[in-house]
């Protein structure tokens, strides 16, 4: 099977170094990469997956910062943006909703 891939021209010089290196074509070496990089069990993770290595990870204490002050206070003096329609934005929250419920049917 034919397939074209079209690379950075960053990539495309690294690529052709390696095949230079290996004294392969830069067909065989595209196809070498490729085949190696898809035997990993975790090439493509799931959600799922993705989720369990950051649950996996230990806790750092410098991320956490202890809170200051209310959150119901804070969005209450939260600054008024008059270009903001409520009922607009409900319109378009409303469109993606039903464009994301029509992609999981």
């Amino acid at each position: 099977m034919a397939l074209t891939i079209t690379l950075s021209d960053e990539l495309a010089e690294k690529s052709q170094q390696v095949a230079k290196k290996q004294k392969l074509s830069i067909d065989e070496t595209a196809t070498i990469i490729l085949s190696d990089a898809l035997r990993q069990e975790d090439f493509f993770p799931t959600p799922e997956q993705v989720v369990a290595k950051i649950k996996a990870l230990p806790k750092n204490p410098n991320a956490i910062r202890p809170a200051q002050g209310s959150l119901t206070e804070a969005l209450r003096n939260a600054p008024h943006d008059p270009d903001f329609n409520l009922e607009e934005w409900n319109r378009e929250w409303a469109k993606m909703e039903a464009e994301i419920e029509a992609l999981g049917k």
